[in-house]
């Protein structure tokens, strides 16, 4: 049982249908619930999201109140701090979770979009060669190095073979919840040619060169981005930070200020806040990279 299963259970047993009515007020996140491929109702995600919220403030709130007492030695401040600590930290919890199903399809929107290119090409490959339709969904479900493009496959491939949908309403069903707009354009697409009884496979080539294109337009922006914040790198953040501890020891010297201060302030700048650039400019290249 994983994780996602495990707390639905603990948070219908906790609130049993008391939060019914609350669900209705939180149907904005349903389409991007659909997307992020959780397989969780709104329902479910919002007991799972109330229980937690409501979790981490039982847990945190008495613990914070006791370490609190003993480091300020004051009980009424210690209350008041820990109990606006815990809303801060509590409304945090809550955020993660509303906005949780969106950058879940975001990612997987980003993953597809990757692997596009090349499982188009691959598809394109296969309807040249005159094999059913639905061989192409079911040869793309055995490659996992496809990522999520691999998943919204199976989820076709699954609709035709075991709930005996017809091909074209399962790509239909995908195309609609998928968070990818390029793999969604490429099924509306199947769709029309399964329909009007065109040539898939001229189709699939021309939609393989369009989006290999396109990916090596992401490619080209992506070397032009690194370049400058490389650049940007090395010149504000390394040579700042040795410019820096170089000026302020000199002015140490110089202005006879509190060494150990200046000390100080130096094993921040080199030991913490360097650190912490550092790994913020590697999240955000993994961020803005084109394929994961």
């Amino acid at each position: 049982m994983n994780l996602w299963e495990t707390l639905k259970e603990l948070s219908f047993k906790f609130f049993g249908r008391s939060l019914e009515p609350f669900v209705v007020h939180f149907e904005s996140i349903k389409p991007d619930l659909l997307r992020a491929n959780l397989n969780l109702s709104l329902e479910e995600y919002v007991y799972i999201m109330i229980f937690v919220t409501f979790l981490t403030f039982l847990l945190e709130f008495p613990t914070i109140v006791v370490i609190m007492s003993i480091v300020l030695q004051d009980a009424i401040t210690a209350f008041l701090f820990s109990f606006t600590l815990t809303i801060v930290v509590v409304v945090g919890v809550f955020f993660i979770f509303y906005t949780y199903p969106s950058m879940s399809a975001g990612r997987r929107s980003k993953d597809i979009d990757a692997s596009l290119p090349f499982a188009t090409t691959y598809m394109a490959t296969i309807a040249t060669s005159g094999a059913p339709p639905a061989t192409m969904f079911k040869v793309l479900v055995g490659f996992k190095e496809y990522g999520e493009i691999s998943r919204e496959m199976e989820k076709i491939y699954r609709d035709v073979e075991v709930f005996g949908m017809d091909l074209v309403g399962a790509i239909r069903k995908t195309a609609s919840r998928t968070p990818s707009e390029e793999l969604k354009e490429l099924l509306w697409g199947l769709d029309t040619i399964l329909t009007s009884g065109g040539n898939i496979g001229e189709y699939l080539h021309e939609k393989s060169r369009l989006f290999i294109a396109e990916y090596r337009r992401r490619l080209e922006k992506y070397s032009r981005t690194l370049s400058l914040l490389i650049e940007v790198y090395l010149t504000v953040v390394l040579v700042g930070s040795i410019f820096f501890v170089i000026m302020s020891a000199l002015m140490s010297i110089i202005g006879g200020g509190s060494s150990l201060f200046m000390a100080f302030v130096q094993f921040l700048v080199v030991f913490l806040i360097l650190p912490l650039v550092s790994i913020g400019f590697i999240v955000l290249l993994k961020t803005i990279a084109p394929s994961a």
